[in-house]
């Protein structure tokens, strides 16, 4: 199989962990955000959640090892009956085998733990110290490690686990939200916390992903302009304006829709649903980034 052919699936591995990991993300945060809430509609919303958390968390095992089973073919350039034979020295000797495994690890736990408790309360702490570990290990399979763990590793785990609530809220809003008539004291409630989370979640996106594109492109913005422009700045741009459009999308949820909900609440939904589309393809994205060659390195 030819190396571009293998890129690409690689990528498309990728994009597929991003979004499931980002919707176990979101599940999860939502389920937290509604567990105060007492009517028929939140308990609807949260029997949802809990469905997307455990089909979310298995795309994103699925992809995980589709991703390690590409790796392992273009590392060996052997048929894929043999190559998959190498996963195991892959895993002992290579730092992002290692962070692969981890992530894998988590996955099953954090899957377990659903499945465990399916007619229990979901454990939200425990599953969310699963995400953070997973961000972590994602982090240390990419480009932020190739120099070792240190600040940028830690800086990138971070940016990687507030994409995932920033993308994961608006996502599980889209697919978990009940039809029907919504009640006039948790609907608004729970979209003034999904608001804060997604701007909180923002920010810290905002800043981890502004110092790791200035340490991937070498402390200069020159590969974004269109004179010196590469495939990799050119993905980036388009990421960035990806990211714009999403960031006014909710703000004219913030500030032009939720003064007048729960009246205007189809007109909420409808939004994040836009929002959710974008913020897809803003995944994507970052797939391709990822595992592209930054100018710097």
């Amino acid at each position: 199989m030819d190396d571009a052919t293998l890129a690409t699936l690689r990528t498309a591995a990728s994009a597929v962990f991003d979004a499931g990991f980002a919707a176990m993300v979101g599940a999860l945060l939502t389920r937290a955000l509604l567990n105060d809430a007492a009517s028929d509609w939140a308990l609807r919303c949260r029997r949802r959640c809990r469905r997307l958390l455990l089909r979310a968390s298995l795309l994103a095992l699925a992809a995980s090892l589709a991703w390690m089973a590409v790796q392992a073919v273009a590392m060996t350039e052997l048929p894929w009956g043999e190559s998959m034979l190498a996963v195991g020295g892959i895993v002992r000797d290579t730092p992002f085998g290692r962070a692969w495994a981890v992530a894998v690890l988590a996955l099953g736990a954090a899957i377990a733990l659903v499945v465990l408790h399916q007619r229990r309360a979901t454990p939200l702490a425990k599953l969310a110290i699963a995400a953070a570990v997973i961000a972590a290990a994602h982090a240390s399979a990419g480009h932020a490690s190739a120099n070792g763990l240190g600040v940028l590793t830690l800086a990138m785990a971070v940016h990687v686990l507030a994409t995932a609530s920033w993308a994961g809220v608006v996502f599980a809003a889209a697919l978990c939200l009940p039809r029907g008539e919504v009640p006039a004291g948790d609907g608004p409630t729970y979209a003034r916390r999904l608001s804060t989370t997604a701007t909180a979640s923002l920010a810290v996106v905002a800043l981890t992903g502004g110092a790791s594109a200035w340490h991937e492109l070498g402390g200069t913005l020159a590969p974004m302009t269109p004179s010196t422009s590469t495939d990799w700045g050119v993905v980036l741009d388009a990421k960035l304006a990806l990211v714009a459009v999403a960031i006014a999308l909710g703000g004219f949820n913030r500030f032009v829709v939720m003064p007048s909900l729960p009246s205007r609440w189809r007109r909420f939904e409808r939004v994040l649903r836009i929002e959710a589309m974008v913020l897809l393809a803003v995944l994507v994205a970052a797939a391709v980034l990822a595992n592209g060659e930054p100018p710097a390195v």
